[in-house]
């Protein structure tokens, strides 16, 4: 065997035990292996991606990535922590989000972090009771996995990824609050030992496709108040007016008025209706608060 063949070999043994990089499974770059089991906060080629290196990372850590897109906030020196707004609302940095406004922040070892983004926290208000499923559930990609229960009603929200509950937030017993004053960080909500993460993250969106997603999602909030409302502006001035959300708004409408506009963005299937009904008078499994 030459010295390149025998090169190869070695180095197709080695990558076999490695994993792939999650800047990788979201689609963000070609090509990149993890030796770090996933430990992106002292990860050189994660620093540089999320605009937060304090040294320059090595050659071969950036060759080994193929291209990195022009349009990856990586480019603006965007931080992990480091939120831009939306209308008055914060888009976390780093994050992979669900249409369904939940989101997903891969950790250490391979989990996924998730809870409710800062557009859905508005929209809901405050939570009266919220229904969690047990640790060790299974949960599957885009269905409903935990309730939120609220003025108008019950909504179901959905699993950003596929996979088994690993830990509930304990904290959301006392302080189920905290869904609303710090959805990126201490209101987090499930820990999620995912299955198929690199399909899941595929359907995700991230960096500037957030934002315009953001932007549509007010727009279409903007239509849905004014026509239950039938108040033009009740939410606030339009997006081609450069306004913020209304923050009260929702104190304007009618109990009937919020049920609907919240049924817009998270709709029920029948089933879900029914089993979610119950949850507002009876503990029903999982772990309710």
């Amino acid at each position: 065997m030459n010295n390149t063949n025998q090169h190869e070999s070695l180095s197709q043994a080695a990558n076999a035990n490695l994993k792939e990089c999650w800047w990788m499974l979201g689609g963000v770059v070609d090509y990149k292996l993890c030796d770090r089991n996933y430990d992106c906060e002292h990860c050189p080629f994660d620093q540089v991606l999320q605009g937060r290196a304090t040294t320059t990372a090595s050659d071969s850590d950036l060759s080994a990535a193929g291209p990195i897109p022009r349009d990856w906030p990586g480019h603006v020196k965007k931080s992990r922590n480091e939120t831009t707004h939306v209308q008055g609302c914060d888009v976390a940095g780093a994050l992979f989000y669900h249409p369904g406004h939940t989101w997903a922040r891969i950790e250490a070892g391979g989990c996924v972090r998730t809870g409710l983004d800062d557009f859905a926290q508005r929209i809901l208000g405050r939570p009266y009771l919220i229904t969690l499923p047990e640790p060790g559930a299974t949960l599957r990609f885009g269905e409903g996995c935990w309730h939120f229960t609220h003025q108008a009603g019950v909504s179901a929200l959905v699993a950003p990824v596929s996979g088994r509950v690993k830990e509930i937030n304990p904290a959301l017993a006392d302080r189920p609050t905290l869904l609303n004053r710090d959805p990126y960080g201490e209101g987090w909500v499930l820990l999620i030992e995912p299955t198929d993460l690199k399909g899941c993250l595929k359907r995700l969106l991230y960096g500037p496709n957030v934002t315009q997603w953001y932007e549509r999602e007010f727009g279409k909030l903007y239509e849905k108040v004014s026509e239950v409302s039938n108040r033009p502006g009740l939410a606030g001035p339009t997006l081609n007016d450069g306004g913020w959300l209304n923050r009260d708004f929702m104190n304007e409408l009618t109990a009937d008025q919020i049920r609907q506009v919240i049924d817009y963005f998270f709709p029920l299937s029948p089933a879900e209706k029914a089993e979610t009904n119950k949850a507002i008078l009876v503990r029903h499994g999982g772990v309710s608060w």
